[in-house]
């Protein structure tokens, strides 16, 4: 009896211990931050990285509850896989920067959670810019991403290849036909080249700033599942692209999306068509002075928005997700978009972040930089279809062969018939 009573006793401690035990460790665990990883990508030119990690630093050191680490997982591409393999291995960022036009595709693909399911604020939502917030919403009206390095494809033109030609080094060219003009007689005076369009990688991006000037598009934003590449518009926009370089204004063959700023910078061409995000890289290396300036129209003026969202990550716990919003939330402030437009040249998608320091000082020393904002009552939201990548790929394939000499019909005929077989799943 005694024997048995010592092993009750002695259980009994034990068991206490652990309890015990298991009680300090979960007061340990309630201690601990809730961590999450964010990745995000750059693409456009310039030292961003470490600005987004000082981003980083600044909001762990205001909130002691969570604590993040930066991922800079090269450009969207490469981001949205590296996302999705860390989903796959159970492993998902707490919040991503991806692409505004992969809404759909990672919708549809399981890998987010739609903002507008975790809170909702609908005060948040609406101080944005309505065309940015146009491709950041699922169209059944829920709140999928946030806005946050945003942008629309503007011209650049160099003021000194200007004043050579005997153009006013103040004014732009406002219409299509004028632009040509331009780069006719900056080419008779000094330019290498009077315009170049990047036609690799985001040439699609292009061509629908061309098409939507041409007053059409070159996809359906209502339903993500139909395209118009082989319509009257957009053969013309094509047609129009590829006539710059038999009239010898714009190199042969390609002309390459990442090395035109550099060239631009470099001072050999009067005019070219890029991303606003690239205004701080070029206005950090450029020796000239230069303008920037929405697109000349064609039809009618018009560009497509662009840049990257915010987006919470599928596959996390309720605690991560708090964090990802709060990240969200302070990422798209109007104090570190004020900063943020300052720093890579995107453009800051709310009022408050140009009525801030220091985006407002900047914009009203550098009128330039408001260009892209200026241009958002002419925006579209960015070609973004369901299987987004595939059908791009079809139509910058395309592009790419047209800049080779291929026939400009023909070949959106077949874009068209390869992208009708993409989508026809979802129709």
């Amino acid at each position: 009896m005694l024997h048995r009573r010592s092993l009750t006793v002695t259980s009994t401690i034990a068991a206490s211990a652990l309890v015990l035990t298991a009680c300090g460790e979960s007061a340990e665990a309630e201690d601990q931050p809730t961590a999450i990883d964010f990745y995000y990508p750059i693409a456009v030119g310039g030292p961003l990285e470490s600005v987004i990690d000082g981003y980083i630093d600044q909001f762990n050191e205001e909130h002691d509850e969570y604590e993040v680490t930066p991922v800079y997982s090269g450009d969207y591409e490469q981001t949205r896989a590296s996302v999705q393999s860390a989903a796959q291995a159970g492993n998902s960022p707490g919040l991503t920067v991806l692409g505004a036009n992969e809404l759909l595709s990672v919708e549809e693909a399981g890998i987010i959670t739609p903002i507008g399911d975790i809170v909702d604020d609908q005060e948040w939502f609406d101080s944005f810019y309505e065309p940015f917030m146009g491709d950041s919403t699922l169209p059944d009206g829920t709140v999928a991403s946030i806005p946050f390095q945003r942008s629309t494809v503007v011209m650049y033109w160099n003021k000194e290849l200007f004043e050579a030609a005997d153009l006013d080094p103040e004014t732009p060219p406002e219409t299509w036909d004028e632009m040509v003009e331009f780069g006719e007689e900056t080419q008779q005076a000094d330019a290498d080249w009077g315009v170049q369009i990047p036609s690799t990688s985001w040439g699609v991006w292009m061509l629908e700033a061309m098409t939507i000037q041409n007053g059409s598009m070159l996809w359906d934003p209502d339903t993500g599942t139909d395209v118009a590449f082989d319509d009257p518009a957009t053969v013309e926009a094509l047609q129009n692209w590829a006539d710059l370089q038999e009239e010898g204004l714009e190199p042969s063959g390609t002309v390459d999306w990442g090395t035109l700023p550099t060239e631009f910078s470099n001072g050999g061409t009067a005019m070219i068509w890029t991303t606003t995000g690239q205004l701080t890289n070029i206005s950090e290396n450029a020796e000239f002075d230069f303008g920037v300036a929405p697109l000349p129209a064609q039809e009618q003026a018009g560009s497509p928005t662009g840049g990257g969202n915010l987006y919470v990550m599928e596959g996390i716990t309720d605690e991560q997700q708090e964090a990802a919003v709060e990240l969200a939330r302070f990422l798209s402030s109007p104090e570190i978009q004020s900063d943020w437009g300052v720093e890579s040249g995107y453009v800051a998608p709310l009022d408050e972040a140009w009525e801030a320091e220091p985006l407002a000082s900047y914009a009203e020393d550098f009128p330039a930089a408001a260009a892209a904002r200026e241009q958002l009552e002419v925006a579209e939201p960015e070609f973004g279809v369901y299987r987004r990548q595939e059908v791009f790929d079809v139509m910058a394939n395309s592009i790419e062969t047209v800049m080779g000499g291929g026939d400009v019909e023909s070949e959106l005929e077949q874009a068209q018939e390869q992208a009708d077989d993409i989508l026809s799943e979802y129709r």
